[in-house]
């Protein structure tokens, strides 16, 4: 899988999740993905844009001149050297820089297993899922279109993860463990049960984006970096 189309897996994704309270539309600006709340609102949700294969400067001419306004601008690009240079690019042309992320792919090809106790589970219905954080301080609902797993037992709940498909592919969201209960293997988990249901569900590879602490663990579980994410934002409003 390339860049771009890992990338054409995430927006799509990231978009479905951020409909759930209100549409968020994905639109194409010159090569740009630009996502939205729409239609506008008085109280709108940042505006956020993906780049690759565009230079800074050209990706900053796109959002001038299509006058975008105030949002949040993701570099992506696959040679990690190029890291400083992009940086001061950006930094001269008035932005400063935020988080990174990684851009892993896992072609299915070989899933490691991860036994747990409690085991990974299934969250079929709202009901379920409300049982499964009877315990917790975080309440949610159930994303349409998505596929949820969870840890959980009589005592408590440990983390969950969701599968979100587009087209042939699939895109791995929210990995999350409470910090109690971390370093028992149920990311791993968690992750190694996402990935077996997208297998067997017909995806050609799953997709996601990795914080520091992530990208130790996904090659673990067999996923390959294919590139870096850099945020950036205006200095100014």
């Amino acid at each position: 899988m390339d860049v771009e189309t890992a990338i054409d897996v995430f927006v799509h994704a990231f978009c479905h999740i951020k409909s759930r309270t209100y549409p968020y539309k994905l639109t194409r600006v010159n090569g740009l993905w630009v996502m939205q709340d729409d239609p506008p609102r008085m109280k709108a949700r940042k505006i956020e844009i993906i780049g690759v294969g565009v230079s800074p400067n050209e990706a900053v001419k796109t959002i001038q001149d299509a006058g975008l306004g105030w949002h949040f601008y993701c570099h992506i690009y696959e040679d990690e050297d190029q890291s400083k240079a992009i940086r001061d690019e950006f930094k001269s042309l008035g932005y400063r820089a935020m988080a990174t992320e990684w851009l892993f792919v896992h072609d299915l090809s070989e899933i490691p297993d991860y036994i747990t106790e409690p085991p990974v589970g299934l969250v079929r219905t709202q009901e379920e899922c409300d049982h499964v954080l009877r315990f917790s301080k975080h309440k949610t609902k159930l994303l349409p279109g998505s596929t949820q797993f969870a840890v959980w037992d009589d005592k408590g709940e440990y983390g969950w993860v969701k599968s979100i498909p587009y087209g042939d592919y699939t895109w791995a969201s929210d990995l999350y463990v409470h910090a109690p209960y971390r370093r028992r293997g149920f990311g791993s988990a968690l992750m190694s049960a996402l990935l077996q249901h997208d297998k067997a569900a017909g995806s050609k590879a799953s997709v996601l984006l990795a914080s520091t602490a992530g990208s130790k663990l996904y090659p673990k579980l067999g996923y390959m970096q294919i590139g870096l994410l850099q945020m950036y934002c205006p200095k100014e409003r």
